[in-house]
């Protein structure tokens, strides 16, 4: 692909020569970081502080003096020297907060401008040129296989606004919540067009002979719970980007019903980048994975087997820390795993290799058969007392228990983890209409003699008859 002049030419002759100057400190790292030329931390220390100087300056530039940076050719990429700038007409719900797509893309250091009604220029509205948020400037980040800030997002304080970032991206317009300017038409000039389909209004003939092969790098996949940002070569060949989004739509849709969401103000987005701030996936606004998961997010012989990662992530979102137990932070947004296996694909809902008869079974024995043990030490360990309710009384004892931690009032929730423990024990026994105070006893989990006074009048539940006596072994 020929990449564009001045994205080769490099930023500005004042950024260029402060990056050059602290190239020269750092021989053995290059310009900037990239894939195959990653920066390490250790050992270049100096040359991580100096670079994060510059990267900062350079992205915080007025829009008029910003230049394309070369590293943009390696990420987030170019759009072809031949790709031809417009400008389109936008709709804005802003009853809608948050990011919206617009469907176009800022080439590396181009300014776009942007139009909106005079109404609009002095409500927090903003423009963002890029997805890939994640700052990989913390300490705990050992190494840049990318440089390490690459979005930027201006305020629209005038009903003109010129925006640019010398890495380009995907342009936006930023709503913030609560808005009341109702529908909006935002004009936006000099950006070039990008694969983007939205479900109920993309022309499934139009995307097939056109859309897809819009020239930006990027690509976004829209449902009406989930966006997915992705790189554009993963949907030049899908055909069918409908099923691709409705079935999105379908686990986020059961992840609220679970969890008793109602009042989702925004669809949840996943980005995907070739380097993020922690782990292999995270969660937050938006949900960030690795480049790697490209080719399953819009396959659908992938997805039928399931993602795993991607539903914790989202589980992540929907936990509440009123029912979260301490320890269990990477355990009860497995719940939602689970609950995505089976109702959405139709799967065993041990979906995850951890959580196999053979996995299990070595889990539980390790646990009961070793006193010093807590139950929080592995989260698929964890995960097993969770499961055993679902087993013991279905999902509906679920969805009443996280409802009514949705409506408790403030002063009713618990204010620490042995509260926390007491009103869980008591609103699922309830909830389940058994006591389950010999089955957090089983587990070791500490309950008080007034919460199991609560429940004392249920019916006494154990999993099962021998529990948890034929996991101690001989």
């Amino acid at each position: 692909m020929k990449t564009n002049n001045a994205v080769r030419l490099g930023f500005s002759l004042t950024f260029g020569a402060l990056l050059c100057a602290t190239a020269a400190d750092k021989p053995t790292l290059g310009d900037f970081p990239t894939k195959k030329q990653p920066w390490t931390r250790a050992g270049h220390t100096n040359e991580f502080v100096s670079y994060e100087t510059v990267v900062r300056q350079l992205m915080t530039q007025p829009p008029e003096m910003v230049r394309a940076h070369p590293a943009a050719v390696d990420f987030p990429g170019v759009p072809p020297e031949t790709a031809k700038a417009v400008s389109r007409k936008v709709a804005v719900d802003t009853s809608i907060p948050r990011w919206h797509s617009t469907g176009l893309y800022a080439a590396p250091g181009k300014v776009v401008t942007v139009t909106v009604p005079v109404n609009a220029a002095q409500a927090k509205l903003r423009v963002r040129i890029g997805c890939h948020k994640d700052l990989l400037w913390p300490a705990r980040v050992k190494s840049w296989s990318r440089v390490p800030e690459i979005t930027r997002s201006f305020v629209i304080s005038a009903p003109v606004t010129l925006a640019a970032n010398a890495f380009g991206g995907p342009v936006y317009i930023e709503v913030p919540p609560d808005c009341a300017l109702g529908n909006l038409e935002v004009t936006i000039q000099d950006a070039i067009p990008a694969p983007f389909f939205e479900l109920g209004k993309t022309d499934l003939a139009a995307w097939k002979n056109e859309v897809r092969n819009s020239p930006a790098p990027w690509a976004e996949l829209a449902g009406k719970k989930l966006i997915i940002s992705l790189p554009s070569e993963n949907v030049r060949q899908l055909d069918d980007p409908a099923v691709v989004v409705e079935y999105w739509d379908r686990v986020v849709q059961a992840e609220d019903e679970l969890s008793g969401v109602t009042n989702r103000t925004s669809p949840v987005r996943f980005v995907l980048d070739r380097q993020i701030s922690a782990g292999y996936m995270h969660s937050g606004y938006p949900i960030m994975a690795h480049l790697d998961q490209a080719g399953k997010v819009a396959n659908m012989e992938s997805l039928r087997k399931g993602n795993w990662g991607f539903s914790h992530e989202l589980g992540h979102n929907h936990q509440r820390p009123e029912w979260t137990l301490e320890g269990t932070g990477e355990v009860t947004c497995n719940i939602f795993s689970m609950y995505c296996f089976e109702r959405v694909c139709g799967l065993p809902r041990r979906g995850h290799g951890a959580m196999s008869d053979a996995n299990r079974e070595k889990a539980l024995r390790g646990f009961f058969s070793d006193s010093s043990k807590t139950w929080t030490s592995d989260p698929f360990l964890a995960l097993n007392f969770y499961d055993q309710l679902v087993e013991g009384f279905g999902w509906d004892a679920f969805k009443q228990v996280f409802a009514e931690y949705r409506d408790l009032p403030k002063e009713q929730r618990p204010k620490n983890d042995a509260e926390k423990r007491d009103q869980w024990l008591i609103r699922f026994s309830k909830a389940a209409g058994r006591n389950l105070g010999p089955f957090f006893e089983a587990w070791r989990i500490p309950t008080s003699e007034s919460a199991r006074e609560a429940v004392k009048d249920l019916p006494a539940w154990l999993p099962e008859p021998e529990f948890p006596k034929r996991y101690r072994g001989a």
